[in-house]
């Protein structure tokens, strides 16, 4: 008979999981009979006998061509349905392994002598396979025909068929030693190459319907794409001309230092504090009652941990000089690290649970509160981030001094002065237009500058760097009345078809390329100056164009122009980065157990910069700098008898 193969892999002829059945005899496998383009790899001089009485019995198929010789021990030769072998589970080719040993030596010793008379015979190469066959009766050679048409059906490409088929009979038609295996992966390969099927499959195949691939419905943007021309941009914003009424106010005032950083940390906020941590206290059954004055003599001892550093909390109340008898005198050790350990300023009971910065929500609005009233009102704002030093956070920010902590959002003005900021957190609570589709960093810079006209409807300028910025981004703000300029990364341009930064480095230094979109008038120039850099913005063009030098490998190139829109980006850009250099001077070192003690000493490092700022703008001859500054508060805060004068 045939062999027959499926793709049920319990089936397999391979060798290593032959077992003999019992009643089964013999199993005797012919070499397969190939067409002569085919054969070329069977050895000369071997003849392949074709006696009549098997012809009779065992139906020919096309192709492959394989016959099997099955003798039982009731000398009857019964072929094996094909629809039958994928019936045969695990369990059934188990029963054999759990047969007696002396019943399978029995078997092996009938089969090896008849195998040793057949080979006498045959004149065939000894090729023993003995795989698991039940016994079958006589199928008849239309039936079993139109069985392995149906198998061949079952996979309607016709090298993988082939090729499944084959590979299950790696071992099937060779040798059952490990020697012999090399011989028949090449027998097999040789197969593969050859394999070929008969004209009747092909029909049957060319008659199937052929089934076309699904198009994919392509997506219909509804943003009209842009128009992109090669002149310089008309902004129509009008030209700046606000007076800050409220620095004049602070000049006429002239305010000491205490006074100056007590327009953030006013009444009202210490006030909220004493509150929220007697609150706290209390929950936890302590009695503390701290007051107003022993919160100010806390932050006296915060703010002088900035310039006077000791390895440990405890050395401030050491007797070593007299700045050390100050803490002493202002505050009892034991006190200060009750209320420091209690320090709070939300009600646990009502917390945001989507707010992750929900225990310093309160502190953060009176901060941006206080710091937005007495901003210095001024054209440019620079947007970027900042970070806040704690070894704890997994947040990392690479360019900055501080690349672990807390990475926070900051809106400054060109001098450092903190305008507004907000915690990073990966589910921001802040209101954003979702029909904009802007992006975190879009919808912050949108946020900055809704605060920024609080104070009024101004032109005011931004400038923030290549995470905020887009096309998209620029014509939002555009029509609220707001100029931007940023860095703007390749990917975001909408096909502006600027000179790529490869062709650009060919070109000498001072060389721009500039495209203006026409419907929202937003310019975008790539120029090559020390680097490659492209900018975007709505209000500033390329003329005037100024002449400039630049050190390149060490070499100080001079006069290489430098368009307007990427002189006034290089001004207005470092204004995040002075405030991070004021901060990192003095900065508070104590800190607690709880985690968000860093944000504190955050914010009040920052109340001091800016009162330091507005110093220096209300007292432009003043010769006190910030240290001077900061100790004087620190001074006033431990000890009350102090003269400000001095």
């Amino acid at each position: 008979m045939h062999l027959v193969v499926t793709e049920y892999q319990g089936a397999s002829l391979g060798c290593q999981s032959l077992q003999l059945l019992p009643g089964v005899t013999t199993l005797m496998c012919e070499p397969p009979q190939l067409p002569k383009e085919v054969s070329g790899f069977a050895p000369q001089g071997t003849a392949f006998p074709q006696e009549e009485s098997c012809r009779d019995m065992t139906p020919e198929f096309n192709p492959p061509k394989f016959q099997m010789l099955v003798k039982t021990g009731e000398e009857t030769d019964q072929a094996f349905a094909p629809e039958e072998w994928p019936r045969l589970s695990l369990a059934q080719s188990n029963v054999c392994g759990n047969s007696t040993q002396e019943d399978i030596s029995l078997m092996k010793q009938d089969s090896f002598e008849e195998l040793e008379q057949g080979v006498k015979t045959s004149g065939i190469p000894n090729r023993d396979c003995a795989p698991i066959i039940p016994y079958s009766t006589a199928v008849p050679i239309e039936k079993t025909v139109s069985n392995l048409n149906t198998l061949k059906d079952r996979h309607p490409p016709r090298d993988s068929w082939a090729r499944m088929h084959i590979a299950s009979l790696q071992y099937a038609a060779g040798d059952i030693t490990r020697k012999g295996r090399k011989k028949d992966k090449a027998r097999v390969s040789e197969l593969l190459q050859g394999l070929a099927f008969s004209d009747d499959s092909d029909v049957e195949e060319d008659n199937e319907p052929e089934v076309q691939p699904v198009q994919k419905k392509l997506k219909v943007s509804s943003v009209p794409e842009k128009t992109w021309t090669k002149r310089d941009i008309k902004p129509n914003f009008p030209s700046w001309s606000a007076l800050d009424s409220g620095l004049l106010n602070l000049k006429s005032e002239k305010l000491n230092p205490v006074e100056l950083f007590e327009l953030f940390f006013d009444d009202e906020t210490f006030n909220l504090i004493v509150n929220e941590t007697n609150n706290y206290a209390s929950q936890k059954n302590v009695n503390l009652e701290v007051t107003v004055q022993e919160m100010r003599c806390v932050f006296g001892v915060l703010l002088w941990s900035g310039f006077v550093r000791r390895p440990r909390r405890g050395m401030y109340w050491e007797i070593s000089d007299a700045d050390q008898n100050l803490v002493r005198d202002a505050i009892r050790r034991d006190r200060f690290e009750l209320i420091f350990s209690y320090l709070h300023f939300a009600d646990n009971s009502h917390l945001d649970q989507k707010d992750k910065f929900s225990k310093l929500r309160p502190l953060i609005k009176q901060m941006n509160k206080n710091f937005l009233l007495y901003a210095p009102l001024e054209e440019y704002y620079c947007f970027d981030k900042s970070m806040c030093e704690c070894f704890d956070s997994d947040q990392f920010l690479n360019g900055k001094s501080l690349r672990i902590g807390y990475k926070i959002w900051c809106g400054t003005t060109t001098q450092g002065y903190l305008v507004w900021f907000e915690p990073y957190q990966e589910d921001s609570t802040m209101e954003a237009d979702k029909d904009l589709d802007l992006g975190l960093g879009g919808n912050l810079v949108m946020n900055f500058a809704d605060v920024l006209l609080e104070r009024g409807q101004y032109p005011y300028h931004l400038c923030f760097d290549s995470f905020f910025t887009s096309v998209k981004l620029m014509s939002a703000l555009k029509k609220k009345g707001v100029r931007a300029t940023g860095s703007i990364r390749d990917n975001r341009t909408d096909k502006c078809p600027l000179m790529t930064a490869e062709n650009m480095k060919k070109m000498k230094r001072g060389y721009f390329d500039f495209r203006v979109e026409e419907n929202d008038e937003i310019i975008l120039c790539r120029w090559h100056g020390d680097g490659i850099i492209s900018l975007c913005s709505n209000a500033v063009g390329i003329e005037p164009v100024s002449e400039i030098s630049c050190v390149a490998d060490g070499v100080e190139i001079p006069q290489i122009s430098q368009p307007s829109i990427v002189k006034l980006y290089e001004e207005c850009r470092k204004g995040v980065a002075k405030m991070d250099q004021i901060i990192s001077k003095y900065r508070v070192r104590l800190k607690s157990k709880k985690w968000y003690s860093i944000l504190v000493s955050y914010m009040v490092d920052v109340a001091m910069n800016n009162a330091w700022h507005l110093h220096r703008i209300c007292n432009p001859g003043s010769s006190l700098d910030l240290l001077d500054f900061r100790r004087c508060v620190a001074h006033f805060y431990l000890g009350h008898n102090v003269n400000l004068s001095d």
